[in-house]
């Protein structure tokens, strides 16, 4: 293993990921997003950082979960599992019309990685969520499971992710909208809600020596993040600079407040007191938007709005629908 440093993630293997240091684990996004990274250097980085989802060893981790873990523990780690099911499968139907979309060749060299990443991602949900959890085995039937499990803001995030991939995939090659769609997907629900989740999850396991596989599976998911956010910070750069700044700031106002009221009220273990995932959310997002070059003031208007109440979107419209309404595809 190479020396303990800032960006010791980097090198990692799979194997040797439930044993890094915390402090590493939880800043790399950071520190990799800060260099500013362009589509290039993240395929090169993607090539050195392959990691199986099929090697995590799961059979030590069921036992850890059906007889060690405390029951609360327990429906938290269930509760996480179900969004990113969902999450990580959608991102696949979602990165299909942007990497079509893309407007540069280099774009289209990473975004097949990206893809790749979020396959691999899926075939790990899905074990967790059958191995672990006891889902059915059928992916399409699990998913409807884990769809039933997550908040309503989660569903209320997905449907906009329909909407706005729909509108991309009717005009494959209108640049404005596919800006819209990496500013919803990159920014939103990779820089602010998957990031935070999989930190969520890696620190709440820190320091216990349960769940290996499960630490180690979303360590490695965290590293692929940090060149999924960087290749939309890049992307938003260039058009915010070419006047699409409008467009960018409408789509990140409608999703921002959503986003961050999935996880309104849940506490992060040895985080300081106090601090919630919607807190680290609304750090992360503040991080993410001063990358890309939107104003400190925008930032304070979309955190403002996720304080207020939302309105109840799940009426009886939508009861027993989920199956018809869950995943994309």
């Amino acid at each position: 293993m190479p020396r303990w440093s800032t960006l010791l993630l980097d090198d990692a293997k799979l194997a040797e990921m439930p044993r890094l240091p915390l402090d590493d684990v939880l800043r790399h996004a950071d520190l990799v997003t800060e260099q500013q990274p362009h589509p290039q250097a993240l395929y090169e980085r993607w090539e050195k950082q392959q990691w199986s989802a099929q090697a995590i060893e799961l059979e030590p981790d069921r036992e850890d979960f059906e007889k060690r873990l405390p029951r609360s523990a327990r429906k938290a780690i269930e509760e996480s599992i179900a969004t990113f099911i969902i999450g990580e499968y959608t991102g696949l139907d979602l990165l299909g019309p942007i990497l079509t979309g893309a407007p540069e060749e280099r774009d289209h060299l990473y975004l097949g990685t990206q893809i790749a990443d979020e396959t691999r991602h899926t075939q790990l949900m899905l074990r967790l969520g059958e191995e672990l959890l006891g889902l059915d085995p059928d992916p399409k039937r699990m998913l409807v499971q884990a769809w039933n499990m997550v908040t309503p803001p989660h569903r209320d995030l997905s449907r906009l992710e329909t909407e706005v991939i729909r509108e991309l995939q009717e005009h494959p090659s209108d640049y404005r909208r596919w800006l819209r769609a990496v500013a919803l997907f990159h920014l939103i629900t990779e820089g602010v809600l998957a990031l935070v989740g999989q930190r969520a999850i890696v620190n709440s396991l820190h320091g216990i020596p349960l769940l290996a596989g499960v630490k180690a599976g979303f360590t490695a998911m965290a590293r692929d993040e940090s060149r999924h956010v960087s290749f939309g910070l890049h992307a938003l750069r260039i058009g915010m600079k070419e006047g699409y700044g409008d467009d960018i700031r409408e789509v990140i106002e409608q999703a921002a407040p959503i986003a961050l009221n999935i996880e309104e009220g849940g506490q992060v273990d040895d985080a300081p007191q106090g601090v919630t995932m919607k807190q680290l959310g609304i750090e992360s997002l503040y991080r993410q938007l001063r990358l890309v070059g939107i104003e400190r003031e925008f930032a304070d208007h979309v955190v403002a709005l996720s304080m207020k109440k939302p309105a109840a979107t799940e009426g009886a419209e939508h009861a027993g629908k989920a199956e018809k309404a869950a995943p994309l595809s």
